[in-house]
């Protein structure tokens, strides 16, 4: 079966997208992509099965609306990105700029994510994990001073914030400044002896140290410190998934064949990936952006359908408390729908017949209540 393809140009005030989404029929997935100026920015991918189908014009109908709905979600997606991004400029809020700067950091959208985390600091300078993702931004841009910088105003504030200790040590070695790296790092360690991220920076900038002042670096051997924790981040339930799992054993058999260039190559390519991931979960804080800043109220059946999202998540996140936090925030959230849905019904029934007085006294009542109640949500989501 042929692939189908998708392409739209999408123009965002000074900048142009290139949308590309397709099928790919041999990996039974569709993936959408965007594209600046010829470089790749970021993807999303749906999996899918047509075995249940059997004709064959029935399986291309099918995949055409599967390919359309991403394509479609993509570019509906990074224009809301924009959109918030714009309306949110003018307010003083930290906290919607950390999260926007995050989903933008997430798509790999550098500039405007720097732009809303350095708002962020401006509005709240102490809240130190704007300037661990900001830091983050500039790595994955190779700005390493400007990134130690960063990272070394955030200790400032907080000196035993360890990931930004930790990232700091890795910025140092992408710099180059192997002294301070390594002295970095031993002391995040000293703090957490088993933090295996600061362990396996550590070993990598110490054989960094051993090549620099090396004549024959050829026949350099990686310490066994490297090895045994890039063994022990294998093992850690927060690298199960099949991405870390192949990043590991790619590099531990670059490792195994001993090619000098290759090892360095992988080496950096594992440090640059675990200090520029970021844990946050792309489905609540668009939930919560959209929600406040989107431009529309969401309908309910918006808000069903992200429960809907939420529930799916439930059986791997049910031991996490935000996640019964952000399952709280949607359900008040339905309630002002239905809350406020009541306030017309009431009403429509008193238009109706304005001697029914049930109807006049539950709207009474629920007018009085409305402004608190609408106060309580705002205090909540802000």
């Amino acid at each position: 079966m042929k692939s189908i393809a998708f392409h739209s140009k999408l123009h965002l005030h000074t900048r142009e997208f290139h949308v590309h989404t397709g099928s790919v029929p041999e990996k039974n997935v569709i993936i959408s992509e965007i594209f600046e100026k010829g470089q790749f920015v970021s993807s999303k991918q749906m999996p899918f099965h047509t075995r249940d189908i059997d004709d064959t014009s029935s399986k291309i109908k099918f995949l055409k609306n599967l390919a359309s709905d991403l394509h479609v979600s993509m570019i509906e997606e990074v224009k809301m990105l924009f959109y918030i991004h714009q309306k949110i400029q003018p307010l003083k809020k930290f906290l919607a700029h950390f999260k926007l700067g995050s989903i933008f950091f997430y798509r790999n959208i550098l500039s405007e994510a720097i732009e809303n985390f350095e708002n962020s600091i401006k509005l709240k300078n102490d809240f130190v994990p704007a300037y661990v993702r900001l830091g983050k931004c500039y790595i994955k841009r190779g700005e390493y001073s400007k990134a130690v910088e960063i990272y070394e105003q955030g200790l400032k504030i907080q000196p035993d914030f360890l990931d930004l200790s930790n990232s700091l040590g890795v910025a140092l070695t992408f710099a180059n400044d192997y002294d301070q790296a390594t002295y970095v790092l031993q002391e995040t360690i000293k703090k957490k002896q088993g933090f295996e991220e600061a362990n396996f920076n550590l070993g990598v900038v110490l054989f960094l140290s051993t090549l620099e002042g090396s004549s024959d670096q050829e026949r350099a051997i990686v310490p066994s410190r490297v090895i045994r924790y890039i063994k022990a981040l294998n093992e850690l339930e927060r690298y199960q998934d099949s991405y870390w799992q192949e990043l590991f054993e790619v590099t531990l058999q670059k490792i195994s064949e001993g090619n000098l260039e290759e090892i360095l190559e992988s080496l950096r390519d594992l440090q640059l990936k675990l200090i520029t991931q970021l844990k946050i979960d792309v489905l609540i804080e668009s939930f919560y952006l959209k929600f406040m800043y989107g431009g529309r109220e969401l309908d309910y059946e918006e808000l069903e359908s992200y429960e809907n999202r939420f529930r799916k998540l439930e059986e791997q996140r049910e031991n996490f408390a935000d996640y019964w936090n952000e399952m709280g925030i949607i359900h008040i959230i339905q309630c002002r729908h239905l809350f406020l849905q009541s306030v017309n019904e009431f009403q429509k029934a008193v238009e109706l017949n304005k001697n029914y007085l049930e109807a006049s006294n539950n709207l009474e009542l629920i007018k009085n209540i409305k402004k608190g109640f609408l106060i309580l949500l705002r205090a909540i989501l802000r």
